[in-house]
């Protein structure tokens, strides 16, 4: 299976996650208050896992695995609190919660088939905490539109990259982070340091320093983003990018949700 996890997982309606959640978050202000905010986040995942099952909670699962797969290439999330195998609590010790954990937290939603999470930050001075919620269904996440019309095949790594992304959301959707594509387009080409290479950055003459790029091959680097406004804006960007780098394309692939476009950018 290309998504695989381990228990049955099952929908919460909003009014059980408000009803499991004020419980949940009244031992999470009571572990802050008692325990203070200077612990890593697996102490703070545990001591709130324990408190749960304490409190009455009958499925209390820490840990939780989330299996990818495609051919021979493996990856593994781990979901830090399950309950009532229906809602997803992620903790943090972070300075503020930021877009990228609500990601993070939005990707397991969408690969366990789940629609409300919360992510659980200890660090600051009081709790802080966020609802992460999406109306995503996983047929809408497999509903994808793809447009290729503005790719070039321009070698035979471009074809090879079209035809590996294509498969990968074919098998596990769209809207996941963009990570997930560049680990498995790195375990194909052998490994990282083949994807990963530091390229010379110049203004004419003048060499302006050295920077990490994903590239194809020595010519062609190529971007998998999520750009769902100032497109064109960001298009432009991607040429200074290539001109500046001295490279002769750049093959660029963007999901705008659920719907994915393919394109080559050319100096």
């Amino acid at each position: 299976m290309p998504i695989a996890y381990d228990i049955a997982v099952k929908s919460i309606s909003k009014d059980e996650f408000y009803e499991i959640d004020y419980k949940v978050m009244g031992l999470a202000f009571a572990i802050h208050r008692e325990m203070g905010r200077l612990w890593n986040e697996k102490i703070y995942q545990n001591e709130l896992a324990a408190r749960c099952r304490e409190a009455g909670f009958e499925h209390v699962k820490t840990e939780v695995p989330i299996h990818l797969s495609y051919r021979d290439f493996r990856k593994t999330y781990y979901v830090d609190i399950l309950i009532n195998n229906g809602v997803v609590y992620e903790m943090k010790t972070a300075q503020a919660l930021t877009g990228e954990h609500r990601q993070q937290t939005l990707n397991y939603l969408f690969l366990l088939g789940l629609q409300r999470g919360k992510l659980i930050n200890m660090q600051p001075a009081s709790v802080e905490h966020y609802f992460v919620s999406t109306k995503i269904t996983p047929e809408r996440r497999f509903a994808t539109t793809i447009n290729d019309s503005a790719w070039q095949n321009r070698d035979e790594d471009s074809v090879w990259l079209k035809e590996l992304m294509k498969n990968l959301i074919r098998e596990w959707g769209a809207f996941l982070g963009n990570s997930l594509f560049y680990d498995a387009i790195c375990h194909f080409r052998g490994g990282a340091e083949n994807v990963i290479r530091k390229i010379e950055i110049r203004r004419g003459a003048n060499v302006l320093g050295i920077q990490k790029i994903h590239m194809l091959n020595s010519d062609i680097a190529f971007k998998i983003s999520s750009i769902t406004k100032g497109k064109s804006s960001y298009e432009q960007h991607l040429r200074k990018f290539i001109r500046f780098a001295s490279l002769k394309g750049l093959q660029w692939i963007n999901f705008h949700h659920n719907s994915i476009a393919f394109k080559t950018v050319l100096p």
